[in-house]
């Protein structure tokens, strides 16, 4: 940080400043794949229908061997790599706002599904995974046996 004439390095406001000052930068710089492990989240939506749940996570310019879908408990866990095109290296950019690199999503499910016969499909950049909910059993009555 340069201190500049009049500038105060103690004074918080100045600091304050010339953090955001930096951080203003930051989102410009091209980050290694390498160097940030799951360094993005994809966008998801997350529904209800009477018997399913329905993701749909934005996952555009992924092949479908690099994604990896696993439900455990109450909870639906979406991992993949999204590769950088090689042409990239040779890019002068101004804008950059693609994420690329692992990536990893996890999901809290609002109602217990049944992962068995969970269903995705993959369309224009589109995940959709169609999780069907396991029906709601009733209370079940004990009977309660009495040594004589």
């Amino acid at each position: 940080m340069n201190v500049k004439q009049g500038m105060d390095p103690a004074r918080p406001e100045d600091i304050q400043h010339e953090m955001e000052r930096f951080f203003e930068h930051v989102g410009r710089w091209k980050r290694p794949v390498f160097f940030f492990e799951k360094a993005w989240k994809p966008l998801c939506d997350v529904s209800e229908s009477p018997t399913e749940i329905i993701v749909v996570v934005d996952l555009a310019g992924i092949s479908i061997g690099n994604i990896n879908i696993e439900v455990l408990n109450d909870l639906l866990h979406i991992r993949g790599t999204r590769r950088e095109p090689s042409s990239a290296a040779r890019r002068n950019y101004h804008l950059m706002e693609i994420s690329y690199g692992t990536f990893e999503r996890e999901i809290q499910l609002p109602v217990r599904v049944d992962a068995e016969k969970a269903r995705a499909t993959y369309d224009d950049g589109f995940l959709e995974i169609r999780l069907p909910k396991v029906e709601k059993q009733p209370p079940r009555g004990v009977d309660v046996d009495v040594p004589a």
